[in-house]
């Protein structure tokens, strides 16, 4: 007589260091892959170089595994804020979308049982998950349902099939405005678009910390790269995604000096736009709209369909007239967290 195959038993485990997150790179690599809510901000690459170069004091991850295998995975950290101590997702501040991992088909599952896990840690008083996308499990969970409210606004594109029809899609003035740039650039000199290798990606972060710099102390702010700590992530990270393909860094130059230039994601179907910059002496020749529009053309051509310029409402992402699509967050108290998920046991 046969007997039963045992069913593998689901189970929960904390990571606290650095270290721990990078012993299950590669299982984690494995379900950015396969999670239908990963976006590039959740690749290990760009989480464990934002740990390397922040340093988060309460570190804490939550594995769900069955039997041996990685089912999800949630990347978490205590802080301090207005004499609360707030359980949040790690990555926050450089990172526009912010969830687990999880999957095909265990979303819920995983969901329920990382909220589970998290009321065993000590020393936390409420749960703020922010920036969340509208496809995240969390909205989809009972929780998700009776405690979500809207956190901020991303602004996307969708792009057309071909070429052709990104074209018709510009206004009449746009398209005129945009030939007409280029134009005056050809008039000036030699102009070329270039995207980053493995050879060059340092040059190019160079360039676009420069222009970025440039742009922002003009209108007499510091810009969101003024932080070392923010350069040394950006230069752990851009090589590492440029590598698994999933950053392209474009720039445009004029006789061999660059003038503008743009730092983006292409993962499946949807390119996020993540940081630009041009120089303010070439304004006259609209470097960052002609640039815009290469990047854009780019991945029409590789088939991708959406185009998110992510938070902040910018002029140059305007232009381009993409729709708002708001992000979400669940905020909650520690002891209405455990009351929540006694009644939905019940």
């Amino acid at each position: 007589m046969t007997s039963p195959l045992s069913v593998p038993r689901i189970t929960t485990k904390f990571l606290r260091s650095a270290a721990e997150f990078q012993a299950i790179n590669a299982e984690w690599k494995n379900i950015f892959l396969r999670s239908p809510d990963a976006t590039p901000f959740q690749h290990p690459s760009w989480l464990l170089c934002w740990i390397e170069a922040f340093q988060p004091r309460d570190l804490i991850g939550i594995e769900v595994r069955e039997g041996l295998r990685l089912l999800g995975f949630a990347p978490l950290l205590i802080y301090p804020r207005d004499g609360e101590r707030v359980l949040a997702f790690a990555g926050g501040g450089v990172s526009d979308y912010l969830t687990l991992l999880a999957e095909p088909g265990s979303e819920q599952l995983v969901v329920e049982r990382v909220l589970h896990a998290v009321l065993s840690i000590p020393n936390w008083t409420v749960l703020d998950l922010t920036d969340l996308s509208g496809n995240s499990a969390f909205l989809r969970s009972t929780l998700g349902r009776e405690h979500t409210e809207k956190h901020d606004v991303c602004y996307v594109l969708s792009l057309p099939q071909s070429i052709e029809h990104l074209v018709e899609s510009l206004t009449k003035r746009q398209w005129s405005n945009l030939r007409n740039a280029r134009s005056r650039t050809q008039r000036e000199g030699e102009p070329s678009i270039e995207r980053a290798s493995a050879a060059n990606v340092s040059e190019f972060l160079d360039d676009l910390v420069r222009l970025h710099t440039i742009r922002w102390n003009e209108l007499d702010q510091n810009g969101v790269l003024n932080d070392s700590r923010l350069l040394d992530f950006h230069r752990g990270v851009a090589p590492a995604l440029l590598k698994d393909g999933l950053l392209r860094l474009y720039r445009m130059r004029l006789n061999e000096r660059t003038i503008a230039a743009i730092y983006a994601f292409f993962h499946r179907e949807t390119v996020f736009c993540y940081l630009q910059g041009f120089d303010p002496q070439f304004a006259h020749l609209s470097p960052g709209t002609q640039l815009m529009f290469a990047v854009i053309a780019d991945a029409v051509k590789l088939g991708m369909r959406r185009f998110d310029f992510l938070r902040g409402e910018e002029g140059y992402k305007l232009h381009w007239r993409p729709q708002g699509e708001p992000t979400y967050r669940i905020e909650l108290p520690r002891q209405r967290l455990s009351k929540q998920l006694v009644s939905i046991a019940a």
